[in-house]
């Protein structure tokens, strides 16, 4: 897949340096990753296989540079190229600045990350989740006195979740299908059809200067065991929903055939416009730590409620080196057609044999009466030679969504490589 072209500049900025800053030696390094279901549960298979490229360079004493590049190849013959990261840094006495395109690490809950507004997830990997990617954007972080941090971030461009390959399509299709029901529903003495030139427009936000994604973040730490953080963000939902507003006013009756009553509709989509307010706390108790991440939305669209996102838990370490992680996950529906999410999820892992390590993930939703559970082992062939094995067990039911989970993952058996150097 060639690179973008609104990702060229950052290369060259990256990669042609002047030779008289460029003082020390390139650094490299980088991570093989092959991923392979053995068994899944309607007998198909599938593998994976990815390979960053990670360089490094000091500027002096005051910058550096980072770019990594990725090679993957999903299952097919080919192989594409992303530029995962691709930023430089520089340091001042109060202000530390990264432009280029990069992963905004903001929050503390485990794995989810109410306030981690940027960046999309990778949803193409085997193992979904695991990845965000990186955006293009301008970050500050101002250490001021009292142990105060001020952070701000501008991203000029709008990314959102990355679906496997023909998901989108899918999720689209199946969104019109509902959409046209309801519509008919209404009013169902006048029948509507979906416009045969044009049934849906699909999502979109546009690169303009006034659709640029922003945030700010104040943290105090040390306030007792705790770093407290207060954040703001304006931009838009990683994924997209039906505009009921502009496809109800698509609704029009054929001029040609005016003796046909029948009317038509497009069905809109669209990335939604939103406010948030975050609250991260991050602390220790005793000999545990835990934390509290939460979010409230405020939409531009009256279809939208103004949900909360909150993640808490706390995690462990006992003196066997058994270390667990256990957390809760409330997520309100946006809008009344979709599901929210009240679940708790807990991870568990313990050395065994030495330098080998069993692990655990689980996670159970009591909204719909569902969980996801995966026990893994993970065996060291050496300290940068990672063979893991495992499994997934799965169980969606009562929800709207079970379908369009199960194509990402499913029921299976599973090995992974992972190679560092």
């Amino acid at each position: 897949m060639p690179v973008s072209i609104k990702y060229f500049s950052v290369i060259i900025l990256l990669l042609v340096v002047p030779a008289g800053a460029v003082s020390q030696e390139l650094g490299i390094s980088g991570n093989y990753r092959g991923e392979f279901e053995i068994l899944r549960q309607d007998s198909s298979y599938r593998h994976q296989h990815w390979l960053n490229l990670i360089f490094e360079k000091s500027l002096g004493q005051d910058a550096g540079m980072h770019l990594n590049v990725e090679f993957n190849n999903y299952g097919t013959d080919a192989v594409s190229t992303l530029i995962q990261e691709a930023y430089v840094d520089y340091y001042t006495d109060r202000i530390d600045w990264r432009f280029g395109k990069q992963v905004i690490s903001w929050g503390s809950a485990y794995q989810l990350n109410p306030t981690g507004y940027f960046n999309p997830y990778d949803l193409t990997l085997i193992t979904p989740g695991e990845k965000r990617l990186g955006v293009l954007a301008a970050a500050g972080r101002y250490y001021g006195p009292a142990r105060i941090e001020v952070s701000g971030v501008i991203a000029p461009f709008f990314s959102a979740h990355q679906w496997p390959p023909g998901l989108t399509d899918q999720l689209i299709g199946e969104a019109v299908a509902r959409t046209h029901a309801r519509l008919n529903q209404q009013v169902p003495q006048v029948p509507i059809l979906l416009d045969r030139n044009t049934p849906y427009v699909p999502p979109a936000v546009p690169s303009k200067v006034e659709n640029t994604t922003a945030g700010l973040l104040v943290t105090k730490r040390g306030l007792g065991n705790f770093d407290v953080s207060v954040s703001a963000y304006h931009g838009w939902d990683k994924s997209f929903a039906v505009d009921e507003e502009a496809t109800g006013n698509s609704i029009y009756i054929n001029p040609d055939d005016l003796q046909n009553l029948d009317r038509f509709a497009t069905v809109y989509f669209f990335y939604p416009e939103v406010n948030r307010v975050g609250v991260n706390v991050i602390g220790s108790l005793g000999k545990a730590g835990v934390w509290l991440e939460g979010t409230r939305s405020q939409y531009y669209m009256d279809q939208f409620r103004s949900p909360l996102n909150i993640a808490g838990g706390m995690d462990y370490r006992f003196s066997n080196d058994l270390y667990i992680v256990g957390q809760g996950i409330y997520i309100q529906k946006r809008t009344q057609d979709e599901e929210g999410i009240t679940a708790v999820m807990a991870y568990a892992s313990k050395p065994v044999f030495g330098f080998h390590e069993i692990e655990i993930v689980g996670l159970y939703d009591f909204e719909s009466d569902s969980y996801f559970l995966e026990p893994q082992f993970n065996y060291s062939l050496g300290n940068a030679i990672h063979l893991d094995i495992g499994g997934t067990l799965v169980e969606i039911k009562q929800s709207q969504y079970a379908e369009m989970f199960s194509r990402i993952i499913g029921e299976r058996l599973y090995a992974r490589l992972s190679i560092d150097f």
